[in-house]
């Protein structure tokens, strides 16, 4: 492993082998390096070109990346821990993309694309590659409308920890595959704020997970996910992640391989859920509840599922499981959950039922599952059980549950699913074992 500095002011032999023999561009200063050597940049190092820039890591594999800090210059020779910084600048003008490839710990870097009105992405792109970035920025100048940070690639893995994202037209985007997780940002969105800050690259696939980000920038009008298009599978998810109030969490989807869940995200409240799926969307719900029902503490909540025209009984909108944890072994227990809806008349197992996987074997961690909807395609529906429960609002209670022998001691989760087509289900989402 050898260690390299970057300055772009300076004058020397452009060796890299201190200060003032610096190489001053990353590009010059990568190039026939090896996997796992340092680039110390300086804190006031302002790369700039008119062209087209690639800075690519010698190391193709991620496991033995390069790692590019941004220091102090004034500080220790070789810099120490607290002579990090975070605002070494590499800019490019003109349509001029910038692109990262293959793998590389990036470290107080802000990376700035185009000019004013102009067309240039951002890109890390590399197949089967690492990216770690930490107190970066990615910054789209350019206000073309096309614009896009490019997140990933087949094989890649993309980790941000306190690196924000910048835009500066409503129709730029940052466009996913590969694998993104994204930590610990606070003011994550600069300049002007995307319509649709997440849309689906059409590609490949992806799996993007953020936990506590500040996406709150996105406000009225503003969409978290744009999950329509492309025909391409991508699971997202936000977790305790902060959120305007009025930002449309995710659209519907529009291909039954693309899932949004927002997990303790929101304004506020630690109860704020929402799931976006083909067949329809979950919200949390604090008028329409049950006296008695879950609850995080001080706000009594429920789950409201709103079902669409591509809900149905092979595929339902499934609900996020419901954990209660069980003591028993050997001996029956009956789960039950409880739900009220609108319809006239208590739902048939068809239309709404319960799935519970619980450890039915004494030699092995092997799930079992039990239901209570119908026993299969053929079969007649039947109505669900009628519930004396009292609610906040709605017309018609039901109650879903099932009898089970749990073999260990262990988690019990219980799965709502709601198929009844362009409907409206309020469910507790609380466990009772009897």
């Amino acid at each position: 492993m050898a260690s390299y500095y970057v300055w772009s002011g300076a004058a020397g032999s452009a060796n890299g082998s201190s200060w003032a023999n610096a190489y001053t561009t990353l590009t010059t200063a990568l190039s026939g390096k090896a996997g796992g050597d340092v680039f110390y940049v300086s804190h006031d190092h302002a790369q700039s070109t008119a062209g087209a820039v690639t800075i690519t890591s010698p190391a193709p594999s991620a496991s033995n990346p390069i790692k590019v800090i941004c220091v102090n210059r004034a500080g220790s020779v070789p810099p120490v821990s607290a002579d990090r910084r975070a605002t070494a600048t590499v800019t490019t003008t003109g349509n001029a993309s910038i692109t990262l490839q293959e793998s590389a710990h990036y470290d107080g870097i802000t990376f700035i694309a185009g000019s004013t009105g102009t067309t240039a992405n951002i890109s890390l792109n590399s197949n089967n590659a690492w990216y770690r970035l930490d107190n970066c920025s990615l910054q789209l100048a350019g206000g073309g409308t096309s614009n896009k940070i490019f997140l990933g690639n087949i094989g890649v893995l993309a980790e941000f920890n306190n690196t924000t994202a910048s835009f500066a037209n409503v129709t730029q985007s940052i466009g996913l595959s590969g694998v993104l997780k994204w930590r610990n940002t606070p003011s994550a969105l600069l300049g002007t704020i995307p319509t649709s800050l997440f849309t689906n690259a059409a590609f490949a696939g992806g799996d993007i997970e953020c936990i506590g980000v500040d996406l709150s920038a996105a406000g009225s009008g503003k969409t978290i996910v744009n999950a329509t298009g492309s025909g391409i599978s991508v699971v997202y998810k936000f977790i305790d992640c902060k959120l305007d109030a009025a930002v449309t969490k995710a659209s519907v989807p529009s291909d039954s391989a693309v899932m949004a869940d927002f997990i303790r995200s929101g304004a506020t409240g630690n109860y704020a859920v929402h799931r976006a799926r083909y067949p329809g969307t979950l919200t949390e719900e604090t008028t329409i509840v049950r006296t008695g029902g879950a609850t995080d503490g001080t706000t009594p909540i429920s789950w409201k599922i709103v079902t669409n025209s591509k809900s149905y009984y092979s595929q339902p909108f499934e609900c996020p499981p419901i954990a209660i944890w069980c003591d028993t072994t050997g001996s029956a227990k009956t789960a039950t959950v409880e739900g009220i809806w609108g319809g006239g008349a208590v739902p048939n197992d068809d239309d709404v039922w319960i799935d519970v996987e619980y450890l039915g074997s004494s030699s092995s961690p092997q799930g079992s599952f039990v239901n209570d909807g119908k026993a299969d395609l053929l079969a007649t529906a039947a109505a669900q059980t009628s519930s004396s429960a009292t609610w906040g609002g709605s017309t018609t209670k039901f109650k879903l549950n099932v009898t089970f022998t749990p073999q260990q001691k262990g988690w019990v989760y219980a799965r709502v699913k709601c198929a009844k087509v362009s409907s409206t289900f309020y469910i507790d989402p609380l466990i009772t074992l009897t």
